[in-house]
This record gives C-alpha cells, sequence and structure tokens, in this order.
C-alpha cells in the first residue's frame, strides 16, 4: 500500500460509504474495512448525540489520575531511558506504509531507533509483511500474504504465518513456519496468540476478494502450533433480513480455552429486525472446535457499560485470566453529547461492572480519523494510535501517552 494523503482518505472513506449503501463494488483495502466501519458507528453516535438532551449522572467511572488534566492529551515528552519501567517491553514492533508497500521494523520503545527490519523469509514474489501478534519473552508471530501484485490491491494466492524472536539487542532471528500455519486460499486481517504461542487466532477471509466492505463475511480460524490441526468459526452469509456477527477484534485468554471477540449485529436489505436491545457485545467461543459465529455465546453485551447513542467501542482485549476486558472507547461515556474523545477503560468480567479509566484524550474540536490499539501479552502495557487533530501514536504510561517513533497516518499497527 502507498502513502496516503488527508484529502485522499477522505475521498476513499466517502467511496466506502456509498458501497456500504449498496452501489457497485470497487476495489477498497483491506485495512479500510475496519476505518469505515468505525467512521460509520461514529457518524451514527455523533447524529445521536446532538440531539440528546444532556443527562445527569451516567455510568459509574472510577479515573485513575492523569497528569495533565482530562481536557489535553498529556505525556507528549519523550522521558529518559532511566524512567522507563522495567516491565515496559525494551522494543515494539511497527508496521506502516510507504510508497513501496508494507514495511515493518524493530524499534527500541525508550528512543524509536530502528533495531531490525522484519522480512518474510517465503521465497516467491509479491509477499507483503502484514500483520504481526506477540506473545511472551518478545517472540512475536508474523502473516506473509501471497498477492497478485506487488503493492495496491490485490488477490491473495496464499498467507503463512511465522515465528520470530526479538534478541535482547533487538535483533530479529529464528524465522520458523509455525505447524498448521500454512494457510492456501486465505487473506488475514487480524491475528492473536496465547502468551505461550500454543494457540493462534486469525480473521481470515477468501483470498479471492479483491473487493472487501463491511457486508464481507469474516471467519475465525484458530491454529493450534503444538499439532497443527485448524478449527474454524464460520459467519454467517449476508442474507436480506438475517442478523448476523461479524469479528471486529479478537483476543484469547492464557490457557487457550476461550477465544473472545468484538461484534455487532448487522442485518442487510429492507426486511431487518434488530433484536430488543441490539448493540455491541463481546461474544466467546470454544477455540478448540469448528462452529457457527452467529451461535457464539454473549460474554458481556456492551450496552450495560457504555450507551450505544454516545460511545463506541472499537478495540477489545480479554485479560489472560478471563477476568476483564480492556476496551479503546470512541465517545463519551458520561453519556453527554462530545463524541470526539478516545478512551481506554477496563471492566471486569463479572460482578459490578464499574469502568476504571486506562487513559482518555478529550478533544474538543478534532474528530475521530483512525485508530490502532493493541496490549503486550501480560494486557499491563498499551500501544495505541488515535488521529483527531493530528495523528497521535505511543504508549500509555500512568494515564499519559508517550509518543513513539515513526508519527504519522502511515503506522497501521504497533505491537510488543
Amino acid at each position: 500500500m502507498s502513502e496516503t494523503p488527508m484529502s485522499d482518505m477522505e475521498s476513499q472513506l466517502r467511496q466506502l460509504m456509498n458501497i456500504a449503501a449498496g452501489e457497485p463494488p470497487r476495489r477498497i483495502r483491506g485495512q479500510a474495512v475496519r476505518r469505515e466501519a468505525v467512521r460509520r458507528r461514529m457518524a451514527a453516535i455523533t447524529a445521536a448525540a446532538a440531539a440528546a438532551v444532556v443527562l445527569a449522572g451516567g455510568v459509574a467511572v472510577a479515573a485513575v489520575a492523569q497528569p495533565g488534566g482530562p481536557g489535553r492529551p498529556s505525556g507528549h515528552t519523550q522521558p529518559p531511558v532511566a524512567q522507563i519501567s522495567a516491565s515496559v517491553p525494551r522494543y515494539y514492533v511497527v508496521g506502516r506504509t510507504v510508497p513501496r508497500g508494507n514495511e515493518t521494523e524493530v524499534r527500541v520503545t525508550a528512543t524509536g531507533a530502528v533495531r531490525a527490519k522484519v522480512h518474510c523469509p517465503w521465497p516467491v514474489p509479491n509477499v507483503r509483511p502484514w500483520p504481526v501478534a506477540p506473545a511472551s519473552n518478545q517472540t512475536f508471530f508474523l502473516v506473509c500474504q501471497r498477492a497478485t501484485r506487488p503493492a495496491g490491491y490485490a488477490t491473495f494466492l496464499e498467507s503463512r504465518i511465522y515465528q520470530f524472536q526479538v534478541t535482547g539487542t533487538g535483533r530479529v532471528t529464528g524465522y520458523t513456519l509455525v505447524r498448521g500455519g500454512s494457510l492456501p486460499g486465505l487473506r488475514v486481517g487480524a491475528i492473536a496468540a496465547t502468551p505461550d504461542g500454543s494457540k493462534i487466532a486469525a480473521i481470515v477471509y477468501p483470498g479471492s476478494l479483491a473487493n472487501l466492505s463491511p457486508k464481507t463475511p469474516a471467519n475465525i480460524l484458530v491454529i493450534n502450533t503444538r499439532t497443527g490441526t485448524h478449527a474454524i468459526w464460520h459467519a454467517a452469509p449476508p442474507v436480506a433480513g438475517k442478523i448476523v456477527y461479524y469479528p471486529q477484534d479478537i483476543s484469547l485468554t492464557a490457557d487457550g480455552q476461550e477465544l473472545v471477540f468484538l461484534t455487532e449485529p448487522q442485518c442487510f436489505g429492507s426486511h431487518c429486525t434488530m433484536p430488543p436491545g441490539a448493540s455491541q457485545q463481546i461474544r466467546v467461543v470454544n477455540p478448540a472446535v469448528s462452529g457457527q459465529l452467529n451461535n457464539s455465546r454473549v460474554l458481556i453485551r456492551l450496552s450495560s457499560v457504555l450507551r450505544p447513542s454516545t460511545a463506541s467501542a472499537v478495540a477489545a482485549v480479554i485479560s489472560p485470566d478471563g477476568s476483564r476486558l480492556t476496551l479503546e472507547v470512541v465517545g463519551n461515556l458520561s453519556g453527554r453529547p462530545s463524541p470526539q474523545s478516545v478512551s481506554v477503560v477496563q471492566v471486569p468480567i463479572t460482578g459490578h461492572r464499574r469502568l476504571h479509566f486506562i487513559y482518555r484524550l478529550n478533544a474538543s474540536n478534532g474528530s475521530y480519523g483512525y485508530s490502532f490499539f493493541s496490549a503486550d501479552p501480560a494486557v499491563r502495557h498499551f500501544l495505541i494510535g488515535v488521529g483527531l487533530d493530528e495523528m497521535i501514536a505511543g504508549r500509555i504510561d500512568d494515564g499519559r501517552l508517550i509518543p513513539l517513533k515513526p508519527a504519522g497516518y502511515q503506522v497501521a499497527f504497533e505491537v510488543w
């Protein structure tokens, strides 16, 4: 993919809106599917918030101290190396778009210095290194996707998942093909792994589809890396009038017994009857067996902690022990019509669901443009990329955002 100026990006998003409305299909980027889905969700929130009456009270919130105050991004100064906690990973892996395609690097958390380039060891043409998921001990899983052309829009012939290690000096070593990691005819949109790397989950699409849209069914494939066996949870087809649940984000518990995914009921066509209280949900499946996503169990209905008219989750990560969720939320958690805030909050799975703030960025005059969110395998440290008045990407530290390099809209993901 090539670097995209803001004017071109806005034009592309308008085209995506037209696709969702039913115009003739056009070629769009796979990553744009999630961005456009978030944009559509935020458009609905904005419209609802503008018409809402400001309510007193709202969702109970327990905020941690935030240096710099809640009304502006804080912590924009990179701290010296000595001030970085020993528990913070020393290196992070960043993927970005450059004129010649996708580029993935290992960088130093303290300084942003490049230590190594991540490449695909697959000796065939038109291979793209994208995306990456972390495991414990600076182990990562890299998806290499063979396309019909080196950059831009293409169909995908095969995806392969490799494991590699980042050494104590930030170098990359030990590329190995994951057992069961050869996926002919599939395109991978997102990937997650257990901390010990014994299971990998991926959102997958048919590789023959060059055109992806929010209507494209997304399956979840689970790989047992010790045996090489696969389990697949199938998405229901977009049949007119049928409610479907397509995954927007995925994560696994440490024991590999639960796979959770963020979703929202969708219904296509003019004869749709949504269930009462339909809103975003966290659903859970058994990653060891295959099944239908529509038959998955609801873990949490997010309407119990978020007001659907003013706030929307765009990412969700389960804790290793399965006791809590960490959410990236766009909108206003108090119910007030101020939808241009971005928050990272945690909520327990059981008991009193009181939100705990990890980070909040308010933008009174900004507009939400783009986001990525990830956690380390222990789900203690977080990386986030937010487009408000400008692109801000970095790590969250005690309620502050510490910028990481590189900056700008070309950054697609950061993981550690």
